[in-house]
């Protein structure tokens, strides 16, 4: 373990740093978007289908081609969960191939993601499409064996005790659910490299594949691949990336 790059736990005055470190990045983004009429200008081109309906995308295109556009997903998904969706969420892109019935979206910082204008979480809030929870993943507050998808797609660097975050996340996975799980991977040579890195403060957590190990084996993989450095979406930062799907045992 001395030669592996692992911090999976952090005080809670430091993610309480990260935490207002991603609030300030995504609100910063948010009104950028919004200068010279963007948003409005956004609106007409996407009635005349020119652009997307909904306005922002945090890498989610990039992983869902990862994880073979989801084609492993059922059309009929009942209760649905995405961990740190973040303000543009990966289940977004799922919506195409599955009609989720119930579907949770978790972030501590979803209140203020749910005010952003021209996002899916804003509309599914207004039309009362999903159920809102701002908890920390590590108290997630929902029984155990209740979900039938879980979604985590670069979660783990944002959180306070990534094996408190898994072990709840395994937990309120049903037996023959789907769990999703996406993570950028890190090193000794990555942590040189990260260590002026000015979104270190939003990410104190760094995690190998080997971490995972543990906590995966109540799972039959569907998609279970670390692609290398080269494949990933940040090579000078991370060498690898872990790409898992698979069904609860």
């Amino acid at each position: 373990m001395a030669n592996r790059a692992i911090t999976d736990n952090v005080s809670l005055e430091r993610w309480r740093e990260a935490q207002a470190w991603e609030r300030s990045h995504w609100v910063n983004t948010q009104n950028m978007r919004a200068r010279y009429f963007k948003n409005a200008i956004w609106r007409l081109l996407s009635a005349a289908r020119l652009v997307p309906k909904y306005r922002g995308d945090d890498w989610n295109t990039w992983w869902k081609q990862q994880f073979d556009d989801y084609r492993f997903l059922p059309s009929e998904i009942e209760n649905a969960i995405e961990v740190g969706c973040g303000p543009y969420t990966n289940v977004r892109l799922m919506l195409d191939r599955s009609h989720i019935h119930h579907l949770v979206l978790s972030d501590p910082l979803i209140r203020t993601y749910v005010r952003f204008k021209l996002t899916l979480v804003a509309e599914l809030y207004r039309r009362a499409g999903c159920i809102l929870d701002d908890h920390p993943l590590e108290s997630l507050p929902f029984a155990s064996n209740y979900f039938d998808l879980a979604v985590k797609i670069n979660v783990l660097d944002h959180v306070q005790d990534a094996r408190k975050c898994m072990e709840k996340l395994v937990d309120v996975v049903r037996p023959g659910g789907l769990l999703i799980i996406g993570q950028d991977l890190t090193n000794e040579e990555d942590l040189a490299a990260l260590k002026n890195d000015a979104g270190a403060t939003g990410h104190p957590i760094k995690l190998d594949h080997e971490w995972f190990g543990p906590f995966l084996k109540s799972f039959e993989p569907l998609i279970s691949k670390v692609l290398n450095r080269e494949q990933g979406r940040e090579p000078s930062r991370h060498y690898g990336t872990l790409i898992f799907a698979g069904r609860k045992k």
